[in-house]
């Protein structure tokens, strides 16, 4: 790894996140900001694993709406939990090779922060994972070859936040389909992408139904403006007799994530902090 790559990585840690929010928001200087940030993430690590689930860490990733070109030491960052070893993993690594473990790793690491509102970069995934950056770098190339990119950082900068994809695999999932069937249908979106999709569209359907102008929506979804007019009129187009018990559902699935016959499906949907306070 060289130089810059370290330096890119050391201004990634909680440690160096939490100085500078001290240093540039509290005006104390490098010394005072540093002994207070021991401090405090001495207690965030405290409190950081009760949520975790074995085999997982806590990573400081850059946020997702974060734009390009910003300097990185400005970058707001946050936390996610990022699965490392997984129940599958030894199948995988015993009936098809330790190329297989690594690409599933990858891509399940990068899906998961892109879930929790963060954004890997290939470094980032190359040091958690502790593989070469030229591994990752080729795993990456590997999905686009087989019509899927993997949402790196970088991946997500390039793209845009578009809505190609969003649009049906909501209406694949409102017509009943599993998200394993959707899946293999589209072939190019984790099910960590897609259930964060749903998540929003069922956000922006309860909003709708308790009145809230688009601007207001933006303000809790925290999504775009001309994506929440698109998913406004998704659900207009949707909101049938026929479709009545699974958009019923789905919102039940985002106010109640840990309730009900599917909840171990259900648990993606959970919300932010932000986003329930917008429910009350």
């Amino acid at each position: 790894m060289n130089n810059a790559s370290l330096d890119r990585l050391h201004h990634k840690t909680s440690l160096e996140a939490i100085q500078v929010e001290l240093q540039s928001g509290y005006d104390l200087s490098p010394v005072e900001a540093q002994v207070l940030a021991r401090r405090v993430q001495a207690l965030a690590d405290e409190q950081s694993g009760f949520d975790r689930q074995p085999g997982q860490i806590t990573y400081r990733a850059v946020a997702i709406d974060e734009p390009p070109g910003k300097p990185l030491a400005d970058c707001r960052r946050v936390p996610v939990h990022l699965t490392i070893v997984a129940d599958e993993d030894a199948r995988v690594w015993a009936e098809e090779g330790s190329l297989a473990l690594r690409r599933v790793r990858v891509k399940r690491v990068v899906y998961e922060a892109t879930m929790q509102e963060g954004a890997l970069s290939q470094e980032d995934a190359a040091y958690v994972l502790g593989i070469s950056l030229k591994s990752v770098r080729r795993i990456f190339a590997y999905f686009r070859e087989q019509g899927e990119s993997l949402p790196s950082r970088g991946e997500i900068q390039d793209m845009g936040r578009g809505v190609s994809h969003k649009i049906p695999v909501i209406r694949r999932y409102v017509e009943d389909l599993s998200f394993s069937h959707i899946s293999r249908e589209l072939g190019n979106h984790g099910i960590s992408s897609m259930a964060r999709y749903l998540r929003h569209f069922a956000l922006i359907m309860i909003l709708e139904d308790r009145g809230l102008t688009p601007q207001q929506m933006e303000s809790v979804v925290g999504i775009s403006e001309n994506l929440i007019e698109q998913y406004r009129d998704l659900y207009a187009d949707l909101n049938t007799p026929r479709h009545h018990r699974t958009l019923e559902r789905l919102k039940r699935t985002v106010l109640h994530p840990t309730c009900g016959e599917d909840s171990h499906d259900q648990a993606p949907f959970a919300l932010n902090r932000d986003q329930k306070r917008g429910l009350m």
